[in-house]
């Protein structure tokens, strides 16, 4: 009887770490972060020329803050992104102040900012404030440990937060004035959900608006008002990009796939599909097939 194989494991050099995250590529570059941070009245922090990253600070308590040669007043539980470069100087010289922050780096972020809406140099006064704290909390003890893969994780929370972060100010600023939005838009989300959830079924946009218990033409002003498109676009474009998944990863048929995307009719979901990805539904297992991503993530695992 012969001998079994024996599995090595083998140790990731530096050299391999550094081609696996040049593939992935990551977004965030943690330098330091700090949790609850706290200082009496005689600390203060002032750079003239800003520091060389990215400065998160989010303020427990009231502080002073030098904003374009103008000393305000910050109250509790508001933050500030500072970029790279900008002039730093806040204090608190009557009782001190606690904060939390975080320094990074990343590619592109200026423009990842601006696509998000986050506005930098800028304090803002938080209701909602306790998922910050438990984030820099999280990526402390990331950051203290790390463990494998620690930098990925951390990238990966980092932008996860600043895109909740970009959510939370838009919903804020864009319905302040309005209670009822901002109610109906966590309902519009969960309804949402559901389709999503269950893209197999022959949605109607008075199924759809049965969700939230609206008729179908507020409905559809509404969903267009709160995601950007129309929720048969929407649903579409959901649909597509299920069926990707699917022909990509599976052995099932075309037919079978457009089944589990809400098709009965191949003819229509074939172009629709074409439409949406400019392949025809077997083209694009074709090309999946003979594209070179499944190599690369296991060379990246």
């Amino acid at each position: 009887m012969g001998r079994m194989p024996i599995m090595v494991k083998r140790a990731v050099t530096k050299k391999q770490r550094r081609f696996i995250l040049e593939v992935i590529k990551l977004l965030f570059e943690i330098h330091d972060v700090g949790y609850n941070y706290k200082a009496n009245s005689l600390f203060r922090i002032e750079r003239p020329f800003g520091s060389e990253d990215y400065l998160f600070l989010f303020f427990s308590t009231e502080v002073k803050i030098r904003i374009h040669d103008e000393l305000i007043h910050v109250k509790p539980n508001s933050f500030i992104l500072y970029e790279p470069g900008e002039p730093q100087l806040y204090y608190n010289n009557e009782g001190g102040f606690t904060n939390d922050y975080f320094h990074f780096m990343g590619r592109h972020l200026s423009h990842y900012f601006l696509r998000l809406g986050v506005v930098v140099n800028t304090p803002y006064e938080m209701k909602d404030y306790n998922f910050i704290r438990f984030f820099v909390r999280k990526i402390e003890k990331e950051f203290i440990r790390k463990d494998l893969f620690w930098e990925e994780r951390i990238s990966s929370q980092m932008e996860d937060f600043f895109i909740g972060l970009a959510r939370l100010h838009k919903y804020k600023q864009d319905y302040s004035l309005d209670p009822y939005k901002t109610t109906m838009i966590e309902k519009f989300k969960a309804a949402r959900e559901e389709i999503f959830t269950n893209l197999s079924m022959d949605w109607t946009i008075d199924e759809m608006a049965d969700l939230v218990y609206l008729s179908r033409s507020r409905f559809s002003v509404l969903y267009k008002e709160f995601f950007g498109c129309s929720p048969k676009e929407d649903l579409i474009q959901a649909r597509m990009t299920r069926a990707k998944y699917l022909l990509a990863s599976s052995t099932g048929s075309v037919k079978e796939v457009a089944e589990k995307v809400g098709y009965d009719n191949i003819y229509h979901f074939s172009k629709q599909f074409k439409k949406m990805s400019g392949h025809s539904p077997r083209k694009y297992v074709e090309l999946s097939k003979n594209s070179n991503i499944e190599i690369m993530s296991q060379a990246v695992l």
